[in-house]
């Protein structure tokens, strides 16, 4: 046992090393009043002046390692890790409900953000205490794996209701979203202080959860600057790396959209806690994207005036793509082709249950 031990230790540092992985900016969080699972773990990124959390979770991790995770077990899984997450986040900014000295209000990115299911253990946990508002920002250009060029960056807001936020109020304003390039959470935080600014109300705190990309969150923290709106951070896993199309999030492996466009390889690695990264690196194929399409891997999606399908079968298709060009790349070791083929099949089964039935 001594052995292996030694060898997925060897195994594990040699990825952090050769992939640039951050593992020495983490702190692990223990609470005094919230009362977390064992197998919930909180870490704080201590990084320049970023203020951001980590919550790492058994269901965050089956999310981000396995795409073909859609539908029904998703908003499962994405449930239980805003349950275990809504306490630590409460906690840790300070928001002390029900004597708060602000109003909560759920800003919701339309259509895919909540899927991330926050505001529905807020429902439970603090019921009645939170006001929602709604926004839907669209790329004016088909934008799937490409954020990259400047006309696919440009979002147009197609709906927003702000109708219930609160007048003359502190504003503790709750955002989740997939942060990649960061334009949508950019979009959406400029609406929120204007419309804020109306009605005589300030945004106290601007808080922040989903998938989070390093670089995206960078962006986001010099924009809450701009505004003097103090900014905190709580990423599914990681804060991830970004490929160079500013969409696809790995925990780490090569950027298959750089090496599809000119064949060269660039590593990439995210800031994550190094026990973390040991358990992701059991199951995830290095340089696939953690989040993957959001809105497609949902099976409901509202849009502000009533719901649409995602696009599972859509998701799936693209994830097998993605994962043979990987593979194709040629950078991977035995045990993580390994992987590769297993989670393919996995992928072709759920596709197969996803394709309409031939009548």
């Amino acid at each position: 046992m001594a052995v292996v031990e030694q060898y997925e230790t060897s195994l594990v540092d040699s990825l952090i090393q050769e992939y640039g992985v951050n593992v020495d900016a983490t702190r692990q969080v223990t609470f005094k009043k919230r009362h977390l699972s064992e197998d919930t773990r909180i870490y704080q990124v201590e990084q320049s002046s970023l203020n951001a959390y980590l919550i790492d979770t058994p269901m965050a991790r089956r999310i981000a390692c396995h795409p073909y995770v859609v539908g029904d077990e998703l908003e499962e899984l994405t449930s239980k890790t805003a349950e275990q997450a809504l306490p630590a986040i409460l906690e840790l900014s300070g928001i002390d409900w029900p004597r708060n000295d602000g109003e909560i209000v759920f800003e919701q990115i339309l259509r895919a953000a909540p899927g991330y299911q926050l505001h529905q253990a807020a429902s439970r946990l603090i019921p009645s205490s939170f006001k929602t508002v709604y926004i839907r920002p669209r790329y004016t250009h088909t934008s799937y794996r490409d954020h990259d060029g400047m006309i696919q960056r440009q979002l147009n807001i197609v709906y927003e209701d702000f109708s219930n936020l609160p007048r003359n109020s502190d504003i503790f304003l709750v955002m989740q979203d997939t942060v990649a390039s960061s334009k949508s959470a950019e979009v959406s935080i400029e609406a929120a202080v204007n419309r804020s600014e109306k009605i005589g109300s300030r945004i106290k705190m601007w808080i922040l959860y989903g998938f989070i990309s390093l670089e995206g969150l960078k962006m986001l923290d010099k924009v809450a600057k701009s505004y003097g709106i103090p900014l905190i951070a709580f990423a599914m896993g990681n804060l991830t790396s970004l490929c160079a199309n500013n969409y696809d999030m790995p925990m780490y492996g090569v950027d298959e959209w750089l090496w599809r466009k000119n064949h060269s390889i660039r590593k990439l690695g995210a800031l994550v806690d190094r026990t973390t990264f040991a358990e992701y690196a059991r199951e995830l194929i290095p340089g696939s994207d953690q989040p993957g399409d959001w809105s497609a891997r949902q099976t409901k999606l509202f849009t502000g005036t009533g719901y649409e399908n995602g696009n599972i079968q859509d998701h799936l298709e693209n994830s097998i793509r993605l994962i043979k060009s990987l593979l194709e790349i040629g950078t991977f070791a035995d045990w993580q082709e390994k992987l590769a083929h297993q989670e393919l099949k996995m992928l072709e089964n759920e596709l197969a249950k996803a394709r309409p039935a031939i009548t």
